[in-house]
């Protein structure tokens, strides 16, 4: 059982730390030589008669953390090293809203092939996503201590909101260019879902009387989770005696689609308007509900609470000097907080939708200055993002970006981005949308990294217009 917990932790840990591929906003959207900017906008008439790649076409990293600041939890001396923990600091540093955004995205295979007025697009990819959203109360009673939050109408407030999904992705779609003016495009996906776990409700509250301190502690935390068939529940036990299934790659049925416009108004100004990721996933296989609340394991329960009124002397003494006695007395108090796991219903996940609306200024065929709004819907609310951006292309072989992007509590955000062109069908491309992430990560509100390797072919049978 152990063992199990351990496994489903690791599962948990594993999107929470590894996100690749990010929804926000990378500086590949405005590299107008790299195929993958059809991804956020796949209206985008690409100067290209065909693209291809296999696993290395597209990987990435990023994460984003509105408010978790290494500098903030110690004082430090006047060397710029840590002395102490300054738990306070921290705590005043939390807002009252944060937010933890992960993703995880490979395509393991890209097709995109000329098509009358337009093109075809076939992709296939991996996708991990998390979003995890919570509040200041844990952080809070940290700093401060159960004091500042005293009486019925104040207590602690300890809240979590949080969503992973690992799937696959197979996608087709069509740019089409209506006119010299308008284009057109689209992309329907079939989604499989692997894996996922959804809170329902995660709340913890802790109340202290004002008069004689007594501590009440109320809890509802319930967590859906469809697993994989490795994972196996027996008479409410979870067990690892499951073996991998391939059926656990395609069970987990969704759809989503993308659709995205360009309109040129002249050489100089366009305007760009796209939807992505709006889909939804159907979990039906392998479905674990986890669930907690305060069970009724002797004295310190109270009405569906746990209520501590403090202890006499000779029980403190016990607890402080007595081994045995102290690992029964954590055992006992473990019991008021049970963990308990039944089989689920199936239930329906939305994927994090994408807005985007941007503004395009070409100085002349080689240098555009762009301004772009964009939105991201999460389960847990909505984060907008305002970027700047500027592309130029040199020497018809190299791809050069720059941008910065401004996030609710998150404003150094710069990117940058470079591509190279070589033996005329290969691409190379690296980029960042926060530059400044790589030389103080533990301090930076967003780190991204996004690269590959792609095959393009251009027309041969026309001038391309940026040689």
């Amino acid at each position: 059982m152990k063992k199990v917990n351990k496994l489903l932790l690791a599962f948990v840990a594993l999107f929470a730390f590894l996100n690749a591929q990010a929804q926000e906003t990378s500086p590949v959207e405005f590299m107008r030589m790299n195929p993958y900017q059809l991804k956020a906008n796949p209206a985008t008439d690409l100067p290209y008669e065909s693209v291809m790649s296999l696993l290395i076409g597209n990987i990435g990293l990023n994460v984003q953390n509105s408010s978790l600041r290494y500098d903030n939890l110690f004082d430090f001396d006047a060397q710029g090293r840590p002395e102490v923990y300054n738990i306070r600091k921290f705590a005043n540093s939390i807002k009252e809203n944060n937010f933890l955004g992960l993703d995880a995205n490979l395509d393991i295979f890209t097709l995109y092939r000329r098509l009358g007025p337009g093109m075809i697009t076939f992709d296939y990819g991996v996708k991990a996503q998390a979003d995890v959203k919570y509040n200041d109360g844990l952080f809070k009673l940290l700093g401060y201590g159960n004091s500042s939050f005293v009486g019925e109408d104040h207590p602690v407030k300890v809240n979590m909101d949080a969503n992973a999904t690992l799937s696959q992705e197979f996608a087709v779609g069509y740019q089409w260019n209506v006119n010299e003016r308008l284009s057109l495009g689209g992309r329907a996906k079939l989604l499989f879902g692997v894996a996922n776990v959804n809170t329902q409700r995660a709340d913890i509250k802790l109340f202290t009387d004002p008069e004689t301190y007594a501590l009440r502690l109320e809890e509802e935390i319930a967590v859906r989770t469809s697993m994989p068939s490795a994972i196996t529940l027996d008479n409410g036990e979870l067990g690892g005696a499951g073996g991998f299934s391939m059926s656990d790659l395609f069970r987990n049925l969704g759809f989503g689609i993308d659709f995205g416009a360009e309109y040129r108004f002249n050489d100089r100004f366009s305007a760009v308007a796209a939807v992505s990721d709006l889909g939804f996933f159907n979990w039906h296989g392998n479905n674990i509900e986890m669930k907690s609340n305060i069970q009724d394991a002797g004295q310190f329960y109270d009405d569906n609470s746990f209520l501590f009124q403090g202890m006499d002397l000779e029980q403190l003494q016990s607890v402080i000097s007595d081994e045995s006695y102290r690992e029964l007395f954590i055992d006992t108090l473990k019991q008021y907080f049970g963990l308990t796991f039944d089989r689920g219903d199936r239930y329906m996940t939305m994927q994090n939708t994408n807005l985007l609306l941007r503004g395009n200024y070409d100085l002349d065929l080689h240098n555009r200055f762009s301004l772009q709004a964009q939105g991201r819907f999460y389960q847990s609310g909505f984060r907008p993002a305002l970027t700047l951006a500027y592309n130029g292309y040199f020497f018809d072989k190299l791809d050069v970006c720059v941008t910065y992007t401004m996030m609710p509590h998150c404003y150094d955000n710069i990117g940058f981005g470079i591509a190279g062109r070589l033996f005329k069908t290969c691409q190379v491309y690296l980029t960042t949308n926060s530059v400044l992430g790589f030389f103080n990560p533990l301090n930076t509100s967003g780190l991204n990294v996004q690269a590959g390797i792609v095959f393009v072919l251009r027309p041969e049978d026309k001038n391309n217009e940026y040689e």
